[in-house]
């Protein structure tokens, strides 16, 4: 078993390294959104250093090849001004890079590495094979939408730059507002968030295995997946899956076993394009899979692909009671 590795902490003044290790960001985002997300960051005390991969895209549907997003990947190691490597957003395709990583320098240079969604491959990836403990949170899409969320940068700030514990609050609004759609795109539609729903109540406490559901399925069979046994899952996914796509993925986790190893499921917030209704509810999956496990089952938390979101230490540790969601300090 692998020692778990905290990553050195955040401080102002230091470089954040914005890649895109899946899909294209530069020509598909809006140059003035980009820079609104590189602004906030700049305002909280960051200086903003974007990668290469950012401003490249291929004939088909990346961020540039494999080796471009390696090595963009890999010069943010060897520039010791850069503290933390952050995606602009995720995709499809962030695991084309597992097979070229050197992960012996990222377990040397001990560096934090955020993102959410696609990313959850690189980030499942690198504290499986090395120990490091790295982060399911805000991309830096999540600070280039109108009127972010400071309930995001909050969690972002106590987890990334505190040595403390922390300790979970629900959001009082979210937003899964199609902004970008909408001609009037300068500000979200704000809903009353109902809080952390229990599905099962009951007390754990261990490693967390946390990201985008499908992607964590899609490294099944590989080496870079962790072992299941009595982690925690804290499990999302994005607005193009439907109750369907759900059932399916809590069918593959029930057939592979891992409804039987973990000693609990935190699930994230759907958001309203994922359809789920009165007459097919996120419940009648839990009740199909995990009507019967003894460990906490919780959903509607603040994260996944609706605004505000948590930042969650994969790989740190955790505890739950009841409700009440609290992490262990996860950098040094």
């Amino acid at each position: 078993m692998l020692e778990i590795i905290k990553p050195h902490k955040l401080k102002k003044g230091d470089t954040i390294g914005i890649i895109a290790p899946a899909d294209p960001v530069r020509g598909v985002c809006p140059d003035d959104v980009i820079e609104r997300g590189y602004a906030y960051l700049r305002d909280k005390g960051f200086v903003i250093l974007e990668g290469d991969s950012v401003k490249k895209s291929t004939s088909y549907h990346t961020a540039g090849s494999v080796d471009e997003r390696v090595n963009d990947i890999h010069s943010f190691l060897k520039n010791d001004d850069v503290k933390c490597v952050m995606a602009f957003w995720g995709g499809f395709n962030s695991n084309q890079l597992l097979d070229s990583l050197d992960y012996e320098l990222i377990k040397e240079k001990k560096k934090i590495f955020i993102g959410y969604s696609d990313v959850t491959a690189l980030t499942t990836a690198i504290t499986t094979k090395t120990g490091l403990v790295t982060f399911s949170g805000p991309g830096a899409i999540s600070f280039a939408k109108p009127q972010p969320f400071e309930y995001t940068w909050s969690y972002f700030e106590k987890v990334c730059m505190t040595s403390e514990e922390i300790v979970i609050n629900p959001s009082d609004k979210y937003a899964d507002d199609l902004y970008f759609l909408r001609e009037d795109d300068n500000h979200r539609i704000l809903k009353a968030n109902e809080g952390v729903k229990i599905y099962k109540d009951s007390n754990t406490e261990g490693e967390i295995v946390a990201g985008n559901l499908q992607t964590l399925l899609v490294l099944q069979g590989t080496e870079y997946l962790p072992v299941m046994k009595n982690k925690i899952l804290f499990i999302e996914e994005d607005e193009t899956s439907t109750p369907a796509h759900i059932d399916r993925f809590f069918c593959q986790m029930m057939q592979l076993g891992w409804l039987d190893e973990i000693s609990g499921v935190v699930v994230g917030r759907f958001t309203e394009q994922s359809q789920f209704s009165n007459e097919d509810t996120f419940e009648t999956i839990l009740d199909r899979y995990l009507n019967n496990v003894s460990y906490p089952v919780l959903y509607n938390v603040d994260f996944g692909h609706s605004d505000p979101m948590i930042t969650i230490p994969n790989g740190g540790r955790c505890t739950i009671n009841g409700s009440l969601i609290q992490f262990e300090s996860s950098v040094n």
